[in-house]
């Protein structure tokens, strides 16, 4: 298993919302998990990532939902990006919880490591997504591609 972000989109009252379904690995962990944003977040995501870092210690995070179980969300998904010591290298760390009661729970929270040009080609490639032109995202820190189909199994 290699380190990897796949995004399908699965519309949902488009233009304005939509379903996004992410599934992600760090080479050793893997989660997938769906959420419904506005067509808009994808946009502010992407604009965020494509100009991430700007400085050492900069942080960026995306959070959709809460982990609290009193807040009743349907799930919980944060994609934090980060800087990593004082040489400008990044990771992206996924959290994602299911919401959901045993045994059905699913908790999930790791990091991939990325240089900057990575996060910001991620970034450029969900602005591009966000024009609902595309139904797929594929990214890793070595190739990427945006699919007008969907591909096999995620």
């Amino acid at each position: 298993m290699q380190q990897h972000l796949l995004i399908r989109r699965l519309p949902y009252e488009e233009p304005h919302h939509t379903q996004l379904e992410f599934t992600v690995s760090n080479g050793v962990l893997a989660a997938k998990i769906d959420i419904y944003c506005g067509v808009q977040e994808i946009a502010e995501l992407g604009r965020a990532l494509t100009n991430f870092p700007k400085l050492i210690g900069d942080e960026y995070v995306y959070e959709y939902g809460s982990e609290k179980p009193e807040e009743k969300f349907y799930r919980h998904f944060k994609l934090k990006a980060y800087t990593v010591g004082n040489v400008g290298n990044c990771a992206i760390q996924f959290t994602v919880n299911l919401n959901q009661p045993e045994p059905e729970e699913g908790i999930c929270k790791f990091s991939l490591t990325v240089l900057p040009a990575e996060i910001n080609r991620l970034g450029e490639l969900l602005l591009v997504f966000s024009k609902l032109e595309h139904l797929e995202l594929q990214w890793s820190p070595k190739d990427s591609c945006l699919l007008e189909s969907y591909s096999g199994d995620a």
